[in-house]
C-alpha cells in the first residue's frame, strides 16, 4: 500500500515519535492529515510512527530536531519546505508544539545548565520555532501548544517543570 498525502491538510508536530505527539500524528493520519513530525534521538520509534500513519494511507515524515538548539531551526525549516513540496504543497495547516523534556532535580541540586535546557526546549524553542514557521502556515491555520499536567501538581524533591 502506497502512502498518499491528503491534499487538504498538513500538520507539523514536534515530539511526534512518542507519547501525546505520537498519538497526535496517528490521530491526524486517521483523519487524512499528513504530518511532518520531529523526534530528538529515537529514529526507530519515529520510523514506527511513519509506518503506522502509512496504514491510513497518509504520509508522516520524521525529521530529527532538538528543539533546545535554536541554531538548528533554519535547517529544519529548509527541510520542511522540501517535504511540503514532496506533499505537493507550499504551506501547512497545523502546528502542534508538543515536544517536552523533564528534569526531576530538587531545587538545591538543579544546575544552571539544566534549567537553561528546560527553558530552551519549553519556552525559547517553542517561541522561535513558531516564529520561523509562521511564513509557511496557511491563512486560517492553527497553532496548538501542549504542556504537561505535571505543572498542576507538586512532587516532593522536584523543582523546575515544563
Amino acid at each position: 500500500m502506497s502512502a498518499v498525502v491528503s491534499k487538504s491538510k498538513i500538520a507539523i508536530v514536534t515530539g511526534g515519535s512518542r507519547g501525546l505527539g505520537r498519538s497526535t500524528v496517528l490521530s491526524l493520519a486517521k483523519r487524512g492529515v499528513g504530518s511532518i513530525f520531529t523526534y530528538n534521538s529515537n529514529l526507530a520509534e519515529a520510523e514506527k510512527v511513519s509506518a503506522l500513519a502509512a496504514q491510513s494511507e497518509v504520509k508522516a515524515v520524521a525529521v530529527q530536531l532538538n528543539t533546545g538548539h535554536i541554531s538548528a531551526f533554519d535547517g529544519f525549516v529548509k527541510r520542511a519546505r522540501e517535504i511540503l513540496r514532496d506533499f505537493g504543497a507550499e504551506r501547512f495547516d497545523y502546528l502542534v508544539n508538543n515536544v517536552g523534556t523533564s528534569n526531576h532535580a530538587s531545587i538545591d541540586k538543579m544546575t544552571e545548565a539544566e534549567l537553561d535546557d528546560l527553558y530552551n526546549v519549553h519556552f525559547k524553542g517553542v517561541f522561535f520555532l513558531t516564529q520561523k514557521l509562521l511564513p509557511l502556515i496557511n491563512d486560517g491555520g492553527r497553532i496548538v501548544n501542549i504542556s504537561t499536567g505535571l505543572t498542576r501538581i507538586a512532587i516532593p524533591g522536584s523543582s523546575a517543570r515544563r
